[in-house]
């Protein structure tokens, strides 16, 4: 576990780094001013970003439902992630996966505080395997280099990792737990829905990249926005700012730097297609806070899972 921390740092210190980089080099406020100007004139494109953005939250709230159970409404799923998004976006660490588990723990029903923390896991493992695969296959498709082994790296990572997770079972309870159900479910039909469900999530975020490239009169093309945006996302492993800022930046650069956008149009797209994720999760969670407000208590002791699930 050292190791992979020791990792991620170095990560995001390259990443932070060739951020830097391209914003002396390629940063244009003019370039700025001219795409978000675009996106204000043209509210049916602001209007698309938004609903595929939103859309993609809805499905992965139905996913999250279908995994977990359908006793409990699907609105509290979909505030769970909201309140997800929002703590991801002002807190320097990913707690957000915490804050899920928070509140949802604090909903009065029969699942178990174990099972919303497993159905969690479970849900980021998806996430994981939809965007490595959509990575890899879109990239593909449109022509980015990708050798083979890319892909065969891909599935032996999955496969040693859910090796790894069985093999330590019997040292942590809940591990055990998560192994027996885990298998049960990836060999289910359940989750080949929930995996679609999930893919066309991914699919329908990449709106927001999609409409950020058309504002610059860009030739944006739909696949190359998704294989982008499956780049950017996965990059955010590294998040150490609130929202990933800096490490978002340049992971989505270089992935639009290497679909054929100058340095320059990739920087302000990666800034501004940020910007409007940072807005929307102000928004969804301001509504959330006021539809299903939750104490700094229960906030307190969501970011305290960690050490209870450690110890379960």
């Amino acid at each position: 576990m050292k190791g992979f921390k020791t990792v991620k740092i170095a990560a995001f210190v390259i990443l932070m780094i060739l951020f830097v980089w391209l914003t002396v080099n390629y940063y244009s406020w003019d370039l700025f001013l001219e795409g978000t100007t675009n996106l204000i004139r043209t509210p049916m494109l602001l209007l698309l970003m938004f609903l595929g953005y939103l859309s993609a939250f809805f499905l992965r709230a139905l996913g999250w439902q279908m995994y977990l159970t359908k006793n409990i409404n699907f609105r509290h799923y979909l505030y769970g992630l909201f309140y997800s998004l929002l703590v991801n976006h002002l807190l320097p660490v990913k707690a957000g996966d915490l804050m899920r588990i928070g509140y949802l723990s604090s909903i009065k029903s029969e699942i178990g505080k174990p099972q919303i923390v497993e159905s969690v896991i479970v849900m980021r493992m998806f996430d994981l395997i939809v965007l490595g695969a959509a990575a890899i296959g879109f990239g593909s498709f449109i022509g980015i280099s990708l050798a083979q082994h890319d892909f065969y790296l891909f599935i032996t990572t999955i496969f040693a990792g859910l090796l790894i997770l069985y093999l330590s079972r019997k040292k942590v309870p809940f591990l055990d737990r998560l192994s027996k159900n885990l298998l049960s479910i990836l060999l289910s039909a359940r989750s080949v829905g929930i995996l679609l469900i999930i893919s066309l999530s991914w699919i329908l975020e990449a709106a927001v990249v999609y409409g950020t490239l058309i504002s610059f009169s860009e030739s944006a093309d739909v696949w190359e926005s998704i294989w982008v945006n499956s780049i950017t996302i996965a990059g955010q492993v590294f998040h150490f700012t609130p929202g990933g800022a800096g490490t978002y930046e340049a992971t989505m650069s270089s992935a639009l730097i290497a679909v054929g956008i100058t340095p320059a149009v990739a920087l302000q797209t990666a800034i501004i297609s940020h910007l409007f994720k940072f807005i929307f999760s102000f928004l969804t969670g301001a509504f959330t806070v006021v539809r299903a407000p939750i104490s700094f208590r229960e906030l307190w002791l969501s970011l305290k899972q960690k050490k209870e699930v450690n110890q379960t």
